[in-house]
């Protein structure tokens, strides 16, 4: 049995996973979730619930709290993500035909089965399985194998689902590790672990989000202690070791932000105002460069062959975005396009008012988040908390003001773990709902729990007895067990 210390990471090691119980934090903290996951129980209910397939492997899946880059990943951008303690479960063995069969402990999720074919058509719009089927679609594309194995899987999970630690994202790292398994493939000689995040990255548009490669490649490179920063331009992972004496606290909302579902819509606005404004800029360089020049995504304004520095981007986004805001009439003129054709490609995506689209705004949101991540990661190297954590508020304020992805309950959380000693709190993931993370230095970090406990949740907690706020490490990215 663990010692009442050791972390699942402690544990990863050494290799004998079916005797333990895994105990997440120590058991004397109430302000750390406790969570029990006993693979060997996993493992007999896999077998009664798909006698057929025998004993099943078993791969662990972490979720992910973003510290610091929201809504730069789709721009090329670097983000600074972290994968934490908190993860899927994953038992799955294949099976002798090609039907996929799905079972989840938790009871909201029903169970599912679909058949393994190519083209395989997404379920409706919210279905949890399309999860799955966005990286089988994704692997049989990218391996085009002669028989599409059939494969059985049964999911536990500690990880919250719509909180903004990248549970959907986790649901597909976890199908694809499983699904390379079920075709004979083995991660890090068939496919790199970056290889595949870039490729579950884009399978998982398959679901409708037009997200980047944030949330697969910290879940699959995360390391213990460390935040990972993400390059993709070109793609590349760095790790960065956090800060002694600080805390990684997480407070859920309980306000659900499904990317899948309801906030569908809002989270791709992002991604088409700023695939928007790349096509302004496009417009205006090529007077400069000549009608062939274009960018693909607006982090080549600072990568490849441009490499602007932070004047001359301003200067360029004070150019193509004179005003607040920039009326359809004005975009059609400019991108020299039937205002028709504009509403198809972007403005149906896009909501906004009488006075036009805020894309002054929402570049510079883009700007200002990409210099915070740089100079925080330079925070996190020098070992200095309470500079990271300014950069984290000044995050927050951009989402909430710049582009626009908070909520009154996000805001509201951010003050209280501020007033009550937090170095600095911010909404992580695509914002509408979710979560806050904060860091806490460690002398605060009773005091800073006890005031949310009490001023945002009311002394409330889940049907299990645990707090809907829980401190986190920075844990190992998804492996095999």
């Amino acid at each position: 049995m663990a010692s009442e210390n050791q972390s699942l990471v402690d544990l990863a090691g050494n290799g004998d996973y079916n005797r333990h119980v895994f105990y997440i934090g120590k058991r004397t903290e109430p302000n750390r979730r406790r969570v029990f996951v006993d693979l060997t129980d996993l493992k007999q209910q896999f077998v009664a619930m798909y006698p057929e397939s025998g004993t099943p492997f078993v791969c662990r899946v972490p979720g992910r709290v973003n510290l610091m880059g929201e809504h730069l990943d789709y721009n090329g951008l670097p983000v600074l993500p972290m994968a934490i303690d908190r993860a899927i479960y994953m038992a799955f063995a294949p099976n002798s035909g090609s039907e996929i069969r799905i079972a989840n402990r938790d009871a909201r999720f029903s169970p599912v089965t679909f058949e393994n074919v190519t083209p395989l058509e997404p379920s409706t719009g919210g279905a949890w399985e399309n999860y799955a089927k966005a990286a089988i679609a994704g692997l049989n594309a990218h391996f085009s194998p002669e028989k599409h194995p059939g494969m059985d899987v049964l999911i536990t999970s500690d990880l919250p689902p719509a909180a903004g630690l990248s549970s959907s994202s986790a649901l597909v790292v976890g199908f694809g590790m499983a699904y390379l398994a079920a075709m004979g493939l083995t991660l890090g000689r068939d496919i790199t672990r970056l290889e595949l995040a870039g490729l579950l990255a884009n399978a998982e548009h398959y679901v409708g989000t037009a997200g980047g490669g944030m949330d697969q490649t910290a879940i699959l490179h995360g390391t213990a202690g460390c935040a990972t920063r993400i390059n993709f331009l070109p793609f590349q992972v760095e790790q960065v070791p956090l800060p002694k004496g600080v805390e990684i606290l997480v407070c859920d909302s309980l306000v659900e932000a499904r990317k899948s579902g309801g906030a569908l819509d809002f989270y791709n606005a992002g991604p088409a105002a700023c695939s928007l404004i790349t096509a302004l800029v496009n417009t205006h360089l090529q007077q400069d460069f000549g009608e062939d020049f274009a960018i693909e995504c607006l982090g080549e304004l600072w990568y490849g062959d441009l490499c602007f520095n932070r004047k001359e981007v301003e200067a360029l986004f004070a150019s193509i975005l004179p005003a607040a805001h920039t009326t359809p009439s004005e975009l059609a003129t400019r991108l020299n396009m039937p205002l028709a054709q504009l509403k198809e490609y972007w403005l149906d995506e896009i909501p906004f008012g009488e006075a036009g689209l805020p894309l002054q705004a929402r570049a510079r949101h883009v700007m200002t988040e990409f210099y915070r991540v740089e100079e925080g990661r330079d925070a996190l190297l020098a070992g200095d908390g309470a500079t990271f954590g300014a950069h984290m508020n000044a995050s927050h304020q951009s989402c909430a003001n710049d582009y626009e992805i908070s909520t009154p309950e996000l805001d509201g959380l951010c003050k209280i773990l501020n007033d009550a000693g937090s170095y600095g709190a911010r909404l992580t993931g695509a914002g509408f709902g979710g979560a806050v993370v904060a860091m806490v230095p460690v002398a605060s970090k009773d005091a800073v729990f006890a005031a949310v406990q009490t001023e945002y949740y009311g002394g409330r907690t889940q049907a299990d007895g645990a707090s809907p706020a829980f401190y986190v490490t920075a844990s190992a990215g998804a492996l095999h067990l």
